[in-house]
């Protein structure tokens, strides 16, 4: 009886030791497109206590096998809660319409800035009207 209890220990802790290595490989794979980097990356860390615990049903050391299984879904909670922030869209520095209406239109702007350059000197007026110029552009 003992020897098939360690016999099916063996062939789970195979199994789940390979498909947690193709769940690394894939999400190594997955990193390769800059598009999925992270969700890559975050993906193949997923599945690295997987492997622990995999390793610890092998060696039959249960303390390495609940530490990796722990582990597995601490970080399966996280990457779900990543998964989840990176379905919002992300605004990447653009300003919304809200924003937008705060601005100047460049018509108010040239004409604050060319109160603003009355005021300096003539130079600094000249250096501030070549900026502006390249702004618009």
């Amino acid at each position: 009886m003992s020897f098939l209890l360690t016999v099916l220990l063996a062939v789970v802790g195979v199994l789940l030791l390979l498909s947690s290595l193709v769940g690394v490989a894939l999400g190594a794979y997955i990193a390769l497109d800059d598009r999925t980097r992270e969700r890559g990356i975050f993906f193949a860390a997923w599945w690295i206590p997987a492997v622990a615990a995999a390793c610890g049903i092998l060696t039959q050391d249960w303390v390495t096998f609940i530490i990796g299984t722990l582990c597995f879904v601490v970080a399966g909670t996280a990457l779900v809660l990543e998964h989840h922030d990176l379905k919002r869209p992300a605004m990447d520095g653009r300003t919304s319409t809200g924003d937008a209406k705060r601005h100047r239109s460049p018509e108010v702007a040239r004409r604050w800035l060319s109160e603003k350059a009355r005021r300096w000197s003539s130079e600094g007026a000249k250096r501030l009207i070549r900026i502006s110029k390249k702004t618009r552009r």
